[in-house]
């Protein structure tokens, strides 16, 4: 190297480390003691973790792996805002054609909104600056390798890097519409990674619909007319049979923390929502008569028409929903001091600080780890702690049809109880002999309650539109995505 390039090459080096020719000249010396009073900290970390360290989480979990961790970071603070417009990673090869790893559409990193996680399920909301105006947040940002014996210069190898921060506050969103259905070309179209949702509530209304007019809506019940007790059984093929109208019930509903943990998913899956609906009013709308048929006695009719009283009801109706939602539906993300990372690993990894689900830490090998963040072979994305979606407000009415052919079995099983029998005057039952609408002479209220704490009804919802993940330009002006 000639003297001149050498010369710039050092002082090239000394800005790089911000250090000028005139600072340089002017560097004092000192004293042990001058030191000792002195703190500072470096623009650049690096960091090791030694396979046989106790905090290698590989060590714990993957007997034999010889993985070791080198960590190289930025230690500064660093504003982001971005846009991307086409994210995908791992597409193709051994996932197949067309298949990719992670597949997002219109993703984009902000600043928080000034109000998210309100009461009423609302967009974010960030006021009249805008949300392009805002940034996130990125603490320490790092990259980490994983590698293979990392003792040995001749068999050390590379078997993952992953891109993270220690602390990220900020949105993420995917997608610029908020639709009715699916999409398959916005939002998150294929995701690898592990992700908490945190236990949230929420609430929806239901669809008026109609009760007692088919098949499997048949009820029966216990009934005493002219001093004969008998068993009725509603005939819901009548053509006497109108039905009885439901009409829409406002319900709220909880959910439970779940997880997206698993290689291109594209939908989510929830068990154990819950919701109870306090009444659900038997006596309203055009639509009010069943036809009704008993075991004969005598010359005693064995048929007739009859009404509900006001006040009939079924109440306390506890129910347990399994919610499937399309993860192109699920668009705002907010991320709130926690940590995240997106890695590529040629083998499964448990990168250091991974969530360990408790029910995998009895002895379990990486491989039979269901619940905790195992970033499986490929690209992987994944978030620390669970992330609040905020409260979950439906946008579109839920049909209960298929809940009940439920109800008529458990409404079957309270009329049946001697307690619940139901008395007709005598002018009532005589009067059905000519044909005669026959009205309750009280209400029939059904109460659910016991019955379905230990057994609820059912119900599966797919793809509900939810208010508070309509979305917010990451764009000055009109533009949608920029």
């Amino acid at each position: 190297m000639s003297q001149r390039k050498y010369l710039s090459f050092v002082l090239l080096a000394l800005s790089g480390l911000g250090i000028n020719a005139t600072y340089a000249a002017t560097l004092q010396a000192l004293t042990d003691e001058q030191l000792s009073e002195t703190t500072g900290q470096a623009l650049m970390s690096l960091a090791y973790l030694a396979p046989n360290d106790s905090a290698n989480l590989m060590s714990k979990y993957s007997s034999g792996s010889n993985i070791g961790f080198y960590k190289l970071g930025l230690e500064a603070e660093m504003d982001l805002n971005a846009n991307i417009k086409n994210l995908q990673l791992g597409c193709g090869g051994t996932n197949g054609a067309g298949a990719c790893d992670v597949d997002i559409k219109n993703l984009s990193l902000s600043g928080l909104p000034a109000n998210y996680n309100a009461s009423s399920g609302s967009s974010p909301d960030f006021g009249a600056e805008g949300r392009a105006s805002t940034s996130a947040k990125l603490t320490n940002p790092f990259m980490e390798f994983a590698i293979k014996n990392p003792q040995s210069a001749s068999q050390r190898e590379v078997v993952g890097l992953r891109f993270s921060a220690e602390k990220i506050v900020g949105l993420l969103t995917a997608g610029i519409e908020n639709g009715l259905v699916p999409s398959t070309s916005d939002g998150i179209q294929s995701l690898s990674g592990f992700m908490r949702i945190a236990a949230t509530t929420g609430e929806a209304s239901t669809k008026a619909t109609v009760f007692g007019n088919q098949p499997n809506h048949q009820i029966q019940g216990l009934l005493n007319a002219l001093g004969n007790n008998r068993v009725f059984t509603s005939d819901p093929t009548s053509s006497d049979t109108q039905g009885i109208t439901v009409p829409s019930l406002k319900a709220g509903f909880t959910i439970p923390e779940f997880q997206v943990n698993g290689s291109r998913l594209n939908n989510a899956h929830v068990e154990g929502v819950s919701t109870k609906i306090d009444s659900i009013a038997l006596d309203q709308g055009p639509l009010n008569q069943l036809k009704v048929t008993f075991d004969p006695i005598l010359l005693i009719a064995t048929q007739a028409k009859i009404k509900l009283a006001n006040g009939s009801a079924v109440k306390n109706l506890n129910m347990d929903i399994t919610f499937d939602q399309s993860l192109s539906m699920f668009h705002n993300i907010p991320l709130t001091g926690t940590g995240g990372y997106l890695s590529l690993q040629q083998q499964a990894l448990l990168w250091p600080g991974n969530y360990i689900d408790s029910n995998d830490t009895s002895g379990k090998a990486i491989t039979q780890m269901t619940n905790s963040d195992v970033a499986k072979k490929g690209w992987w994305m994944s978030f620390a702690e669970p992330v609040q979606l905020g409260y979950l407000k439906a946008t579109q009415q839920v049909d209960i049809s298929n809940v009940l052919p439920q109800v008529a079995s458990l409404m079957t099983a309270e009329l049946l109880k001697e307690e619940n029998r139901v008395y007709a005057p005598a002018g009532a039952a005589i009067g059905t002999l000519f044909g005669i609408t026959m009205t309750t002479p009280n209400p029939i209220v059904v109460d659910l309650n016991q019955a379905t704490l230990v057994n609820p009804a059912t119900l599966t919802l797919a793809n509900l539109q939810l208010a508070n993940q309509n979305l917010t330009a990451n764009c000055y002006g009109s533009l949608k995505f920029c």
